[in-house]
């Protein structure tokens, strides 16, 4: 379980954004933290999720301790372009792989959360090149964006209060801007999980910010479909030679611990980190904890 005193900041860094434009010609928006001397992490959020969730607390942590931070939108999401068709997770993974030579990173250190975890994996089989390690938090080989759909390769799907909430959502649409924000919140309290403080400030704030950056309806129809497009990657990442930590919650509800298990049982190189309390997305209170595992794994590299 994560606990101890709050981990030391060496210095503020100042974020710097950059658009960077796609094999299909989106541009992409991108912020960096940290020295371009240093080695490179990019963090890949889950689907319908743009950059900012990743905290800045844990992103301006792990540069102060000597890593070039990057956080981008992918398509569709925040200030990135918006396509015009359907596409699945290797198009969000070349859109990564794209960012990373656009930036001129070289090889990077990867990190996906949810979804963006199953983007890191397809990105280390399609571009090993660009990557130097993974981190896959709260991630999988197998998830649909459909809910109610199990997942294929016979991994355990969403717990009840996912579930619940969407039965709550499509029994009764939020209606007017209010509603939607609370709903929205409401959301991401399921994703914390009940067995941690939920910051209602916080995330209240962060949902603003969300809706602020142009966040459209459409982005979780199209990421949902690109979750749905993708098949297993159980069968393709036990070819994976890239040193990887797993990092799960005991108590996601989204994608319980037996899909972190199976990523750690599939991967030749992988170490899992279970996190008892923890949800599907840990609270950003966590931020110095999760960076120290991080960094961890990044210098073990």
């Amino acid at each position: 379980m994560i606990s101890g005193p709050p981990h030391p900041t060496k210095g503020k860094t100042e974020p710097m954004e950059r658009q960077i434009a796609t094999q299909d010609g989106l541009r992409l928006w991108t912020e960096s933290f940290g020295s371009r001397r240093d080695p490179a992490l990019l963090l890949v959020m889950g689907g319908t999720a743009p950059g900012i969730v990743w905290p800045d607390e844990l992103c301006r942590l792990i540069a102060a301790d000597g890593f070039f931070v990057v956080r981008y939108d992918h398509r569709d999401t925040g200030r990135s372009g918006k396509s015009d068709g359907e596409y699945d997770l290797s198009t969000l993974a070349a859109d990564a792989a794209d960012v990373i030579v656009g930036l001129g990173l070289g090889a990077a250190h990867v990190a996906g959360q949810s979804a963006g975890g199953m983007v890191a994996q397809l990105l280390a089989l399609d571009r090993p090149e660009l990557v130097r390690s993974l981190v896959l938090l709260s991630s999988s080989p197998d998830a649909n964006g459909d809910v109610r759909l199990p997942p294929r390769t016979g991994l355990p799907g969403p717990r009840p209060p996912v579930l619940e909430r969407v039965a709550r959502l499509t029994a009764s649409p939020p209606q007017g801007p209010e509603e939607s924000l609370a709903a929205a919140v409401d959301g991401w309290r399921v994703l914390v999980g009940d067995t941690v403080p939920f910051d209602q400030v916080y995330w209240g704030d962060l949902v603003r910010r969300v809706l602020a950056r142009g966040q459209g309806p459409d982005t979780a129809w199209r990421h949902a479909v690109a979750l749905d497009r993708t098949p297993p990657l159980t069968g393709r990442i036990a070819a994976l030679d890239v040193p990887t930590l797993v990092v799960h919650g005991e108590r996601d509800p989204v994608l319980p611990l037996e899909h972190g298990e199976e990523l750690h049982r599939v991967i030749p190189r992988a170490r899992l980190w279970r996190i008892a309390a923890m949800g599907h997305i840990f609270p950003p209170h966590w931020s110095s904890a999760i960076g120290s595992l991080v960094v961890d794994h990044l210098r073990r590299v």
